[in-house]
């Protein structure tokens, strides 16, 4: 290209851009106008660097021109494309073209855009320019652009993608918009118009998602067929039933509890995931980390766990201890295989809850174990209810009895805890022997305060007014008691007396062995029939029919009576002892026995009801009712 015709083409350019200064926006100051002139005289080195074909010095040039027009007019508090730009931005323009053309550059042939991809070619560039505003840690807007499953809840402005037309996507017009102020990403470049029509094509083309995951973070998204074959080569070795080493028992647990942490989510440390089976023999950014077959040293997790490369694994808190390595040790050297149902199943729910430890505590003890147990859970109860009383304890084959009561109370309570053993084994069938795991403590104190106590140190609760005794049996047996309030003998219609409770609650001790889940109306109601049997004339039993009678008929659901969460602590007693009453007067004995069976077998009420007496817990329940109300 001939100079003579660029010193002329930027002679007639620079005469223009002098006559348009005139013209100028108002809030253009004098000082800004002045560095607008200094800018336009900068222009003429960038045909000299065209001229000596120096492309890089003459896009540097023109860049820097470009930013400077946006400081301006970003102080001056208009866009860059305002009317008192426009002459210097025509100059810019002819420069960018001649840039071009000196290049080689043409303008691209209009035709099918080539496909993009999201995770390919969208997601590097977003996580580079935008995430950093827009991610876990700050998120300008209600904004989050680390995922795309975050993208697609939009944030502030609204949902970003309106898919196959980016005129209309907020995302673009966010990128695109003149005024630099609004202009996204903040603070930085805008972006090159090769990255803007990169992402204007994604969206033109169906803004579709070919990633792996929405929910991976754009940094770590890959193609969703490129995981699919890794995944084909993935290994899960099956157990041959030789291996002294459990994958879900050993090795899962102390990996849930020391490497999950760093090693899970959307952005796991070393692009490593731990949380399953699977993820672990996935591998993550240097490759695969357990190599099934192959010597257990060449495995990196093995490596890195045993100090063996650094960094040692885990980081930054408690090694793992010599078991766990062993056994590590051994599961690699028996082919790491998984002997669980599910790779894909989240190691921390191999963990074992506090209760799955107990109980496999409690599963193993002794009967001896258990009765040394029992003697000092009670002994550390009463130490905590009543500290500064004498307790007695009394000791037999299914009990201990024990209290601040005297000792004459103490044997006379005794006595009828065994005679109501007998009444459960020959009224509903109890076994011989122990009936439960390291015997039965029986504790009775001595007045109102000393239970009141016991409720609030042992149990954490006030105990409400009218409850007069208690049963606790846990499931693993690690407490077995009923705890009793010493009412006296003498009987009125807020208290049946010492035996009948104490009856009432040996019953229910009963009726809760080996963690049995019947309802509250049946424990209660099983004990205080079984009470009535032996209690004679009792004013306190012989008023609870009246009171069920204004409680039943304000059940809108017959049926609803048969429910564990209809009464509440202080009528479901009265409801109770008359339902079994009913029961067992119309079908007796027997079937109601069958009934509990059923019950603890898991049967819901309706289908014991039809089984054992014939109708459904609703006609069971009217006829009840009917019963009682006469109606």
């Amino acid at each position: 290209m001939n100079w003579r015709v660029f010193l002329k083409s930027f002679v007639a350019l620079g005469l223009l851009f002098f006559g348009c200064l005139s013209m100028l926006s108002a809030a253009v100051t004098p000082e800004q106008k002045k560095e607008l002139i200094e800018l336009n005289r900068t222009l003429p080195a960038v045909a000299v660097h065209i001229r000596k074909k120096e492309y890089t010095e003459a896009e540097n040039a023109l860049k820097a021109v470009e930013d400077k027009i946006v400081e301006i007019a970003k102080a001056a508090e208009v866009e860059s494309t305002d009317k008192a730009f426009s002459a210097i931005n025509k100059t810019i323009a002819t420069h960018r073209k001649n840039l071009d053309k000196a290049q080689g550059k043409t303008a691209p042939k209009p035709g099918k855009p080539e496909a993009v991809s999201f995770a390919k070619n969208v997601a590097p560039l977003i996580n580079e320019k935008c995430v950093s505003c827009h991610g876990p840690s700050m998120q300008c807007a209600n904004l989050r652009l680390d995922t795309f499953a975050n993208w697609k809840k939009g944030g502030k402005g609204g949902l970003l993608l309106t898919p196959g037309v980016p005129q209309q996507s907020l995302i673009m017009a966010r990128l695109t918009v003149a005024d630099a102020r609004a202009r996204m990403p903040k603070d930085e470049d805008a972006l090159e118009r090769d990255q803007l029509a990169l992402v204007s094509n994604w969206i033109s083309q169906g803004a579709m998602f070919d990633g792996d995951s929405e929910d991976t973070v754009l940094s770590r998204l890959r193609l969703k067929t490129e995981v699919e074959e890794e995944e084909k080569s993935i290994v899960i070795a099956k157990p041959k039933g030789t291996e002294t080493v459990s994958f879900t028992k050993d090795i899962a647990p102390f990996m849930a509890n020391l490497c999950v942490r760093c090693h899970s989510g959307n952005n796991p440390n070393g692009g490593l995931s731990l949380e399953t089976f699977y993820n672990m023999m996935r591998g993550g950014d240097s490759g695969k980390v357990v190599l099934p077959g192959e010597p257990k040293d060449k495995s990196r997790l093995y490596r890195l766990t045993g100090g063996l490369e650094n960094p040692r694994m885990p980081q930054g808190q408690a090694r793992i201890t010599r078991q766990n390595y062993n056994d590590l040790t051994k599961w690699f050297e028996e082919g790491c295989v998984f002997d669980g149902v599910d790779p894909k199943t989240p190691l921390r729910s191999f963990v074992k809850s506090e209760a799955e430890m107990t109980a496999d505590k409690y599963a193993n003890y002794s009967p001896a174990q258990f009765q040394q147990l029992r003697k000092d859970r009670t002994a550390d109860q009463m130490k905590r209810a009543v500290p500064n009383d004498p307790v007695t304890y009394l000791e037999s084959d299914d009990f201990l009895v024990c209290g601040n009561a005297n000792e004459a109370r103490l044997k006379q309570a005794e006595s009828w805890a065994k005679e109501q053993v007998d009444a459960l084994r020959k009224g509903l069938g109890a076994p011989s022997g122990p009936l439960w795991k390291g015997r039965l403590a029986v504790i009775v104190m001595k007045d109102r305060f000393s239970y009141t106590e016991f409720n609030q140190t042992v149990n954490g609760r006030q105990a409400p007014d009218g409850m007069q005794g208690h049963s606790v049996v846990a499931d693993t047996y690690e407490d077995a008691y009923v705890v009793l309030e010493d009412v006296g003998d003498e009987v009125d219609l807020k208290s049946p007396g010492l035996r009948v409770n104490l009856i009432d609650q040996v019953t229910g001790a009963y009726l809760k062995r080996n963690g049995s889940k019947l309802p509250n109306w049946l424990i209660r109601g099983t004990g205080l029939a079984m009470a009535a049997q032996v209690a004679g004339r009792n004013a306190y039993l012989e008023s609870l029919p009246r009171e069920s009678m204004t409680i039943v008929p304000t059940l809108v659901n017959p049926q609803d009576v048969f429910a564990d969460d209809s009464f509440s602590p202080g009528t479901i007693g009265a409801v109770g002892y008359t339902l079994v009453e009913y029961l067992l007067k119309n079908g007796g004995p027997v079937k109601f026995g069958q009934y509990i069976n059923e019950l603890q077998g898991g049967a819901a009420a309706t289908d014991a009801s039809t089984k054992v007496y014939g109708m459904d817990a609703a006609t069971l329940g009217a006829q009840f009712r009917a019963g009682l109300t006469g109606k």
